[in-house]
């Protein structure tokens, strides 16, 4: 994977209930160790919250594959970007106190932001409506080098805006490191003080803390990547990126439970506070985003459900899925970079309640062969070691030519490509977005193929279907 740095039917009888609940049991155990060898997952931990009460948690494989350390339901992850669910609750929770408005503009508390960004508000911070570019993939400063908060915007500022507030979605981890510096400057806090306060300690989630390299933290998993055939250590980054705003948060998986109980109730926000953050952004043209404040939305074979992921190339990947109107969350924990959790947590939420398995994505009508050309020639040579840099933006292949080595052994192993299918296109914050369906002769990938407006690779990821 390459990326520049989501009411149970009681029985008559106590036997028949204890009989149905073993074999849903074993239903998601056995899937979940089977998705562990094929994927090459190291450890993961995973929970199921119906009806606002745990119902399943589990743990599976090994934290520290070095010292052979199993996971257990105690195993700390990092989360990643699911830490914007938190973020946002925070931001609502001073929302609802009326010590900030959604529409208010971010200069109104932030100091040293340019007269470019002047129209940008809270409510665009949180949509990633703002157009202001991710420091983390469109980067300002080495992320293996610490900066403060005061540095990344400074930093940040005088880029240009990729689009005007409010005309398009684009995923931005610097709208939540602004979040994180506008609590600060409301509470005097940091923010992983106030999230402590306000979220954290309410509702016992007593393993979920802020990022911290040099602390001791009980039961803390490693990070693994897989390339070239082989498990491999996660990536350094160094701690102000690791810990920040958008994507700073340790935890486990029963402590995400209790975070996705506290989504049914209202001891955390009001019941009206949830709902618009699960309500599509409205860009200015009138047309949804799907993304709401701090949330993906969007439904599966009718069902409504919220959502968050996370991933990093320190090796942890992260999935939080909600079912609204079917009462149903499920939370998937892994140290794996390569893996799929969202793809793990649907699965899981359909053995639950058959009609939430999502379908096969069907192959479309390919419009663009000169696209999928270019997809065929970019695995052709990666198959080969040799690949035309010119084909890619600075930072794609910046990502991606430290790879290259490893790709080809991995493409020797997957075997020679067979067919490539076209699944879905759409465009977000100026980009186009492929999707595709590539089956070699030992393994089927679902690619995205991501071009600029000068139509140069600016994204490239692959996850095993």
């Amino acid at each position: 994977m390459f990326r520049s740095p989501f009411a149970a039917v009681l029985f008559a009888t106590a036997g028949v209930l204890i009989s149905h609940a073993q074999a849903r049991a074993d239903a998601v155990d056995d899937y979940v160790n089977a998705e562990i060898q094929k994927r090459n997952i190291p450890g993961l931990s995973l929970a199921v919250v119906r009806d606002a009460k745990v119902v399943k948690a589990a743990a599976y494989g090994k934290a520290n594959v070095e010292l052979d350390v199993p996971v257990t339901t105690d195993t700390v992850f990092q989360i990643q970007s699911i830490t914007k669910t938190f973020t946002s609750a925070a931001i609502l929770s001073l929302v609802e106190e009326g010590r900030i408005a959604l529409n208010d503009p971010i200069s109104k508390y932030l100091d040293g932001t340019p007269d470019t960004w002047k129209e940008i508000t809270i409510r665009h911070l949180l949509s990633h409506t703002s157009g202001i570019k991710d420091f983390i993939n469109e980067p300002t400063a080495s992320i293996r080098l610490d900066a403060s908060e005061e540095e990344v915007l400074k930093a940040t500022a005088p880029r240009p805006l990729n689009f005007q507030p409010g005309d398009k979605y684009a995923y931005s981890n610097t709208n939540y490191h602004l979040l994180a510096m506008v609590i600060r400057k409301l509470t005097g806090k940091y923010y992983g003080d106030f999230l402590q306060e306000r979220i954290f300690k309410p509702l016992g989630m007593t393993s979920t803390r802020i990022q911290d390299l040099s602390a001791i933290i009980p039961h803390r998993a490693s990070g693994y990547g897989w390339s070239g055939g082989k498990l491999r250590n996660g990536e350094y980054v160094a701690q102000s990126i690791l810990s920040y705003g958008g994507g700073g948060v340790l935890s486990t998986a029963p402590d995400m439970a209790r975070w996705a109980i506290a989504l049914e109730s209202e001891k955390i926000l009001k019941r009206a506070t949830f709902d618009e953050a699960w309500t599509p952004a409205k860009f200015n043209n009138g047309n949804l985003s799907g993304y709401g404040l701090g949330w993906g939305v969007d439904r599966v074979n009718g069902h409504r459900f919220v959502s968050h992921s996370g991933g990093h190339i320190t090796g942890f990947t992260s999935n939080l899925i909600f079912y609204r109107d079917d009462h149903l969350a499920v939370i998937v924990l892994t140290n794996a970079g390569h893996a799929n959790p969202g793809a793990i947590a649907q699965h899981v939420a359909g053995l639950y309640i058959p009609e939430l398995k999502p379908r096969a994505a069907k192959a479309i009508e390919d419009k663009e062969p000169k696209v999928t050309a270019l997809l065929r020639e970019i695995g052709a040579g990666i198959h080969q070691g040799e690949l035309n840099q010119d084909q890619f933006t600075p930072n794609m292949w910046a990502a991606l030519a430290p790879q290259l080595d490893a790709l080809k052994t991995q493409s020797h192993l997957d075997g020679d490509l067979k067919s490539v299918e076209l699944l879905s296109k759409n465009e977000q914050g100026g980009q186009r977005f492929y999707r595709y369906r590539m089956i070699s002769a030992n393994k089927t990938h679902l690619v995205t193929l991501v071009l600029d407006k000068d139509d140069k690779v600016a994204g490239l990821w692959a996850e095993e279907e």
